[in-house]
């Protein structure tokens, strides 16, 4: 059927959506995504007061004597759909970033820019809901989810739009690509950051992944508009070819619509020569650690260019642009001239690149400490133990978010034949690695970044890396 055409059809006398049948009011249209109880929910939906039933062939049959239902093949979509319609308004600019790596960082510095012109801006993604304090005292509770679920998503939108945010740059995971949770966004561009391995605990192959974060692109994207493409990545040329939107590149020391040359790194900042168009601006001043904050940087002005800022109104900004929360963000240093430094890092190719750049300005030693979340993709435990020891002088395993799973367990699929020193307790182990850091170290607390607690069964207690750091190095003084 022609759903979108439908869409205001189906909605006429019903008083909401809903895709929680234990939330399903009078009067609401419930839409059933399919699992193992979906008979139960749609029976609990139709005693709660639902008017229509939205579902699958199968729950047509079972229900339609009792209550209107139509019928779809694609609920997850059509729900995504639905809300769009339902909720209406959305702020005039609004971009996506995918990628394994670099997407709190890319929205945030998309925000920084829109702010620095002068709009009223916000981000969304793994940080939360970032926006003027003055506006989100006027919000509803946001969930800190990277990706909301339609209904959520949507109505997040228009109450940003009721407040008068005419700028949104939010990240886009792949699940939430994959269970079709942001189609509808009326996008003015979006950006491809990165693919690594992650994920495929879900995804089950790279194949797959890479077709899910693609589905923003094909999909999502509002046909004509800006696709902002990493020409670094090796997976540029597969994305390319799926697409057939106007395309702006970006990469270091590569040809590319914006490109990056001669990066040289320092503690807390990146100084390097940036083209465009055929003109090269020299000595451009990044005040962000790590060289690897270049790329996160071309691709938030290249969305930002392809909503239409030019490039001289962005170059003078690049140099008050600051650190996001968490990521590759310097602590401090310890009485002994020691670099500390903590990172969202949890990808092998996430901590390679932090650690390459550390490597950069790094007199003496690296130290790294980092562990790896339970109930994820097992099979990047092993060789995130490889790649730390690989790239770093000094490695400490540790306990990340061990969730259902024994954290011991998790500690020893790290470490396997590994030559390096295991603390279970994070906090000690915070502690250790700062006491024994001498001149001219440096100090990656890798994996948690800007998180404020530590998931251990279904518990999750208070923790900043950040903060056990900080505290760490006043010991020390």
């Amino acid at each position: 059927m022609q759903f979108e055409k439908s869409l205001d059809h189906l909605l006429k006398g019903v008083s909401s959506v809903c895709a929680d049948s234990r939330l399903v009011k009078p009067g609401d249209l419930f839409v059933c995504i399919p699992c193992e109880r979906e008979i139960e929910n749609v029976a609990q939906a139709i005693a709660n007061g639902a008017s229509v039933i939205l579902g699958s062939p199968k729950i047509v049959s079972n229900f339609s004597n009792q209550i209107k239902c139509v019928e779809t093949l694609n609920p997850r979509l059509d729900l995504s759909l639905l809300a769009k319609t339902y909720f209406k308004t959305q702020p005039e600019t609004i971009v996506a970033v995918t990628g394994t790596n670099g997407k709190s960082s890319v929205v945030s510095l998309v925000q920084q820019f829109w702010q620095l012109l002068g709009y009223k801006a916000a981000s969304l993604g793994t940080l939360g809901l970032e926006v003027d304090a003055n506006v989100l005292s006027k919000l509803p509770p946001v969930p800190p989810l990277t990706t909301y679920d339609s209904l959520s998503f949507f109505k997040l939108l228009k109450n940003l739009a009721v407040a008068e945010i005419s700028h949104v740059a939010f990240e886009a995971s792949s699940h939430g690509l994959d269970q079709y949770r942001i189609h509808g966004s009326k996008l003015s561009a979006a950006g491809f950051t990165s693919l690594t391995q992650d994920h495929l605990d879900y995804h089950l192959t790279m194949e797959n992944y890479l077709e899910a974060k693609a589905k923003l692109f094909t999909e999502v994207l509002t046909p004509g508009k800006i696709s902002v493409l990493n020409a670094n990545s090796p997976y540029f040329e597969n994305i390319k070819l799926m697409i057939t939107n106007p395309i702006v590149s970006y990469g270091v020391d590569i040809t590319a619509d914006l490109s990056a040359t001669q990066v040289r790194t320092y503690a807390e900042k990146v100084i390097f020569n940036l083209s465009y168009n055929g003109e090269t601006t020299h000595n451009l001043i990044l005040n962000l650690a790590g060289s690897f904050q270049v790329e996160n940087l071309l691709c938030a002005m290249g969305l930002v260019i392809g909503t239409g800022t030019p490039l001289a109104d962005i170059l003078p900004l690049v140099p008050l642009l600051k650190s996001v929360n968490g990521r590759m963000e310097f602590i401090g240093q310890t009485s002994t001239e020691a670099d500390v430094y903590v990172d969202y890092a949890h990808t092998p190719d996430a901590l390679e690149r932090s650690l390459k750049s550390l490597r950069e300005h790094t007199k003496n030693h690296i130290w790294v400490l980092f562990g790896c979340g339970g109930d994820r993709d097992k099979t990047k435990r092993s060789i995130m133990g490889k790649v730390a020891t690989s790239f770093a002088d000094k490695v400490i395993i540790t306990d990340d978010n061990p969730r259902s799973e024994d954290p011991a367990t998790i500690r020893q699929q790290i470490i396997g034949e590994l030559n390096v020193k295991e603390i279970a307790d994070r906090k000690s182990a915070i502690m250790y690695c700062v006491a024994h850091l001498v001149k001219g170290d440096s100090l990656l607390i890798a994996g948690k970044g800007h998180e404020m607690g530590q998931i251990i069964g279904n518990t999750t207690y208070p923790f900043s890396d950040r903060q056990h750091a900080e505290t760490a190095i006043a010991g020390l003084k």
